[in-house]
């Protein structure tokens, strides 16, 4: 080869290296993958959010206590409230009669069964609703909230949509009944119906988010009145026993279990998150359902009179408030009380370590550690008079 051949066969050479490396050079970087448990515009945390959401009788401003820092900020309301009910994130705040203001408190937990991602980001208003009738019931559970009302219709709402800041409303349900629930569960709404108007429903049908039947479902429940969302189904309590509802494949079960006393409390269930177990009480003595097991067992309480009772999925004990503000630990076999506190006590809710208490006129919520014979661990001093109290972020 000649050096004017090696020359252009250098030339050549250089010219395709060249063209490669600029081919190359083009194609846009390999964009990462959204990580697990994304989701925008919050903060995914390495521990759970908890934060106590409250507000004093009648004023129009919700209070939230940062469970972590045992800071304070607040969100103004456009009336003065009387109920407060939480879905884990969204506090639903009426005015006792037809308004519901929903508030995005910015903590929440979301629960894959064999993990859980823990999220914060600023808490917010997201929105008001006028309804037609005084507010009776609200239940908010993944994509949708409920909200019945007592000429027997139940608004549903896109609960995802309320992520995102928007009110939504997707359809209202004539429940054909003076009841107006329905409990959302695996993509289904659980909604009690009956014949007659005027009377409360006897039966609970799986609708879909418009209201339609699916023919999933239809269990007879003479008067619906509390439930849960567990861990193993959801629970819906009659007035002679309870339905337990599950997901079985992409099949719906229900599984009526009879009460060993009637009728049913009508008072909500107590339960910690993430759990399988509930209770609910009347003056007398405290029922007890496990979801998974699908069993109910009913404790009678000669001593005192109850108020409210909450369960911390032991499968052993169970918590109660009597009405002179005592918190008691009872033994779910036997009855024998095994320990109590001697707060004055007006409010129970209690996530998966601790139980809180409010003591409204102290304007003290007391953090009692229900797995150590009801230890009052912290008293967190609050700004305003804890009325009205819920747990979110748990």
């Amino acid at each position: 080869m000649t050096p004017t051949d090696r020359l252009l066969a250098c030339v050549v050479a250089l010219s395709l290296a060249l063209t490669v490396s600029a081919c190359g050079s083009s194609d846009p970087p390999t964009s990462e993958e959204t990580p697990h448990g994304y989701v925008a515009g919050a903060e995914e945390m390495t521990e759970a959010q908890s934060a106590i959401a409250y507000a004093t009788r009648g004023a129009g401003r919700l209070q939230l206590l940062d469970l972590i820092t045992e800071s304070e900020s607040g969100i103004d309301l456009p009336f003065g409230a009387e109920r407060i009910t939480e879905d884990g994130r969204f506090v639903y705040v009426d005015d006792g009669d037809r308004r519901v203001e929903i508030v995005d408190t910015g903590v929440w937990t979301v629960d894959h069964t064999d993990h859980v991602h823990y999220y914060r980001a600023p808490a917010r208003p997201v929105g008001s609703l006028t309804l037609d009738a005084p507010i009776t019931t609200v239940a908010g559970v993944e994509a949708h909230t409920t909200i019945g009302t007592a000429d027997g219709t139940v608004t549903v709402l896109d609960r995802r949509a309320l992520e995102a800041g928007q009110v939504t409303r997707l359809a209202a349900i004539p429940s054909g009944s003076a009841t107006a629930l329905a409990v959302p569960y695996a993509e289904h709404l659980l909604v009690a119906v009956g014949d007659d108007p005027g009377r409360p429903a006897d039966r609970i049908v799986a609708m879909d988010e418009r209201g339609e039947p699916t023919g999933g479902l239809d269990v007879a429940c003479v008067d619906p009145r509390g439930w849960a969302v567990l861990r193993g189904g959801a629970v819906i309590a009659c007035a002679d026993g309870l339905v337990r509802v599950k997901l079985d494949g992409d099949r719906l079960t229900a599984t009526t279990l009879a009460s060993p006393r009637a009728p049913v409390a009508t008072e909500a269930f107590g339960y910690r998150p993430r759990s399988n177990e509930a209770a609910v009480a009347d003056h007398d003595g405290i029922w007890s359902v496990n979801a998974a097991k699908a069993t109910l067992r009913y404790l009678p309480v000669d001593d005192r009179r109850l108020v409210v009772a909450a369960s911390p999925a032991d499968g052993s004990t169970v918590l109660a408030l009597d009405d002179t503000g005592t918190l008691v630990s009872y033994d779910l076999e036997t009855g024998k009380v095994l320990a109590q506190s001697t707060v004055p006590a007006t409010n129970l809710t209690l996530d998966v370590d601790r139980a809180y208490l409010t003591e409204p006129a102290a304007r003290v919520i007391h953090e009692i550690d229900y797995r150590d014979g009801l230890r009052t661990a912290r008293k967190l001093r609050v700004t305003e008079r804890p009325d009205l109290v819920v747990e979110v972020g748990r």
